[in-house]
């Protein structure tokens, strides 16, 4: 893990030790191939549209997730970042993100078999804490299955 600059150190010398600017990244990639570079490491000195750790602007909101394990967002200028900037879409990743999509999928299919039924708002709920766990340690990966689960809450409350 390493700390990113959402405001590139170059462009943005004032920010460098701005705590608002600051975030925890993955390796992303480091010392492979600028093909297989990613997050951070790929990012290098260009600019998000937004600071994925704004609270005012949750940055969960702005994408969403393919089956095929493809993250995108509704934005085309932040869309364009997912890819190029980012390069998310990398096959591995969406690999590994599609492995999560097809397992949350088989679970669901399974508790609607087992229970003979849909699946209830307060099971849905308890999956959800089981990827963000209560001692404020994440599961790799956690948000594709915190995404797929809040679109099953939604479609439960409509």
């Amino acid at each position: 893990m390493k700390i990113e600059h959402w405001h590139c150190q170059r462009n943005y010398e004032g920010e460098v030790l701005s705590y608002g600017n600051l975030l925890a990244a993955c390796l992303g990639g480091f010392r492979q191939p600028k093909s297989r570079q990613y997050c951070d490491t790929k990012k290098g000195d260009r600019d998000l549209k937004w600071n994925p750790a704004d609270s005012a602007r949750p940055i969960e909101t702005r994408i969403r997730y393919g089956l095929n394990g493809e993250i995108h967002s509704d934005d085309p200028v932040f869309d364009g970042q997912l890819t190029e900037v980012l390069n998310l879409n990398l096959p591995f990743l969406r690999s590994i993100r599609k492995g999560i999509l097809d397992g949350l999928l088989d679970w669901w299919k399974h508790e609607k078999s087992r229970i003979h039924g849909p699946v209830t708002r307060d099971r849905l709920v308890r999956k959800r804490k089981s990827w963000i766990g209560g001692d404020g340690e994440l599961r790799p990966y956690c948000q594709v299955a915190v995404w797929w689960i809040e679109r099953r809450l939604r479609t439960q409350s409509a």
